[in-house]
């Protein structure tokens, strides 16, 4: 017996501005997404980032899922989307500079997954200013 998915108007949709954090815990990945809230404001009057959900995955489902994200990544280079090496990571100077202090409209993931390399690496840098089609 096959189980038909749902016609594509009935299944749900959660918007995200970034991901807030990522944990490793008990063999799951739980990623926390937010949206910047309408409500709640920094001191510049810049909205504050709410966590709005979870995403719990097993390890083998959030290695497949990097896969996904990667193959979608180089799909929107292809097509001219995203500006070519998009996703390549700067090499780390020998002497790495002091992180800035995060803005409130940024990604505040804090702590890596994975255990950090034995030479001293810069941080990446910080992604551009999240987009809600809250917030013009």
């Amino acid at each position: 017996m096959t189980i038909e998915p749902p016609p594509d108007d009935r299944i749900p949709e959660l918007y995200a501005d970034g991901v807030f954090d990522i944990g490793f815990g008990n063999g799951m990945v739980r990623i926390d997404l937010f949206s910047l809230s309408a409500l709640r404001k920094d001191d510049n009057g810049q909205p504050l980032p709410a966590i709005r959900q979870r995403v719990v995955m097993s390890l083998p489902g959030f290695l497949a899922s990097l896969s996904a994200l990667e193959g979608m990544r180089q799909r929107l280079e292809a097509a001219g989307v995203l500006p070519p090496n998009s996703g390549t990571v700067p090499a780390a100077p020998v002497s790495a500079p002091a992180a800035p202090a995060a803005p409130a409209f940024q990604s505040p993931v804090q702590a890596p997954v994975q255990p950090a390399p034995h030479s001293p690496a810069t941080p990446a840098s910080p992604p551009g200013r999240p987009r809600s089609p809250n917030f013009g």
